[in-house]
């Protein structure tokens, strides 16, 4: 993954938002590079230690509309398409789910402002043939030493009515614990999430309670930019919408009883176009 783009994309982005804002402004803080270094560690281990191929020409892929195209001319056309200076691609075979067969993973950077990182994920079902099972977009996606995905919902929400570097901040005791992350396992050709817990959903709840006694700050227009307090309401109410069944009246529940603002039809509205974004280039 091309990690020195994405760094000097995010030191300028911050560069130029703090000098728009105020030193003492203490309702924002930004991304740190560390966090963004961690994520991409992780991630380049996977792909350092997996297994490659002497020659990708003769490793066919199904893609997921049935087109069969060879490993290289899938890299090349991936590399081509992002534009990048840099090649943003690589890939492995590693055995995801214990089950005596290499999963052909593939990780891809298209490019542009904050956005994107992208998984595609093949299964082998003959000799030097993979079939497309599984792809995640737009998540900055940490893989474990035990093959979790952790993906985090920051790209997807980095500019929910507010600017990408910016988020919520609170240096109080009380503060709201980050939560933008869920973890997924790879099994039979799946991805699947695991389950939220009773501490999960306790800490979901309880967040979104601190958040949702917060100020009133009123946008006046499409263009204004909160604290990044939106955002941290989404992402909450994103992670138990994957993390407990997927239920979105369940999940309007939820924002129905902590966002009691004025505009609460329009940041709803807004979370599910965007929600509704997710699940369309996701496969989880």
């Amino acid at each position: 993954m091309a990690i020195g783009r994405k760094l000097i994309t995010l030191f300028l982005a911050l560069t130029s938002f703090s000098a728009l804002k105020a030193q003492e402004d203490t309702t924002l803080h930004y991304q740190k590079d560390s966090a963004v270094e961690t994520e991409q560690d992780c991630t380049e281990r996977f792909f350092q230690e997996g297994e490659k191929t002497t020659n990708p020409g003769k490793i066919q892929l199904i893609t997921k509309t049935g087109k069969i195209v060879n490993l290289a001319n899938f890299l090349k056309k991936l590399e081509m398409d992002s534009g990048a200076i840099s090649s943003p691609v690589n890939y492995t075979f590693t055995d995801l789910d214990n089950d005596g067969k290499k999963e052909l993973v593939i990780s891809n950077y298209t490019g542009g402002a904050h956005c994107c990182d992208e998984l595609y994920f093949y299964k082998n079902i003959a000799p030097n043939t993979y079939q497309y099972t599984a792809k995640t977009f737009a998540g900055d996606v940490c893989i474990t030493n035990k093959n979790e995905f952790v993906y985090d919902f920051y790209q997807q929400f980095g500019y929910f009515f507010t600017c990408f570097a910016c988020a919520y901040a609170d240096s109080s005791d009380a503060a709201p614990v980050p939560v933008h992350t869920i973890i997924m396992k790879y099994n039979k050709g799946k991805l699947s999430v695991v389950p939220g817990d009773k501490e999960l959903s306790s800490t979901v709840n309880d967040n979104l309670g601190k958040l949702g006694e917060q100020p009133y700050e009123r946008l006046e227009d499409a263009s204004a930019q909160d604290n990044g307090l939106r955002k941290e309401m989404a992402m909450n109410l994103t992670v138990y919408y994957y993390s407990f069944g997927r239920s979105l009246p369940e999940t309007q529940k939820l924002f129905n009883k902590f966002y009691k603002f004025p505009d609460a039809k329009k940041v709803w509205i807004a979370f599910v176009n965007q929600l509704g974004f997710i699940r369309k280039n996701n496969d989880f």
